[in-house]
């Protein structure tokens, strides 16, 4: 018996001997082989209000696990909030905002109108919801996308739309002079009514997004969207972009202070 209590505590002590080592080398062996989840790291730091860490994260992950559609998804939300873009915060305002912001059926409510909720027309910041916008659009399957995915898309177009529709504002005043209207190319015009089409197909095509409290944010986005939209082909012109000008002419939107 003595030896049998003698043989365990040498063991013990081996054991002990050997996790002390492990520890004092910085590895220690109850989380060795524990491996981190990109997809939960990356929340946390968004959670944390540290977007860039969230892409990095994203960004490391997708080099062994290409095309992975969760961590393509997080990754454009990334992007997106380090613009100031949040898809449920906004997708809230278009359920509650009034008639000045999104325009009822005798409001004369513009795309000039979105400027006030959006952040500052930076290059950054278009550079940044342009490419969460890419992601989604671009690089994740439609049968591929996350609950949410089509709701995310639709925002970030409508935001892409508007913020290179405030970039405009040379002076930053929530106004577009004419000088203003006049620099907008042909290009860039059909590319902001791409998006305005686009969005409002999603929205109306998927309705509202988990997180949501109901349809009303979609749908009163969709509804806003399209009558932008409308209003827009009812403008003087013989192309999309000519009628695009006479359309923000009509629409330079309201003195506001830039945000």
């Amino acid at each position: 018996m003595t030896q049998l209590n003698y043989s365990r505590w040498t063991k013990a002590c081996v054991l002990a001997g050997m996790l002390a080592a492990q520890l004092a080398c910085g590895n220690n062996v109850f989380k060795s082989g524990v491996k981190k989840d990109p997809a939960e790291d990356s929340t946390l730091a968004l959670e944390r209000k540290n977007p860039s860490k969230a892409i990095k994260i994203l960004e490391e992950a997708l080099v062994d696990d290409p095309g992975n559609p969760k961590y393509l998804s997080i990754l454009a939300t990334a992007y997106a909030t380090r613009a100031g873009i949040d898809p449920l915060t906004l997708g809230s305002k278009f359920s509650t905002s009034s008639a000045s912001l999104l325009g009822d059926s005798s409001s004369t409510g513009s795309i000039t109108s979105l400027f006030s909720v959006m952040p500052a027309a930076t290059a950054d910041v278009i550079k940044d919801i342009d490419y969460a916008v890419s992601i989604l659009n671009g690089q994740i399957p439609v049968s591929d996308r996350q609950p949410g995915d089509a709701f995310k898309t639709a925002i970030y177009m409508t935001a892409s739309m508007v913020l290179h529709t405030k970039a405009l504002d040379s002076r930053g005043k929530g106004t577009l002079t004419a000088a203003d209207i006049a620099s907008l190319s042909d290009a860039d015009a059909n590319a902001i009514l791409n998006n305005l089409d686009a969005a409002a197909a999603l929205l109306a095509a998927n309705g509202a997004a988990p997180g949501v409290s109901s349809a009303a944010a979609s749908e009163t986005a969709a509804a806003a969207l399209a009558k932008y939209s409308t209003q827009i082909d009812a403008a003087e012109g013989t192309t999309k972009a000519e009628k695009l000008r006479n359309y923000l002419a009509a629409n330079p939107g309201a003195t506001a202070k830039s945000s």
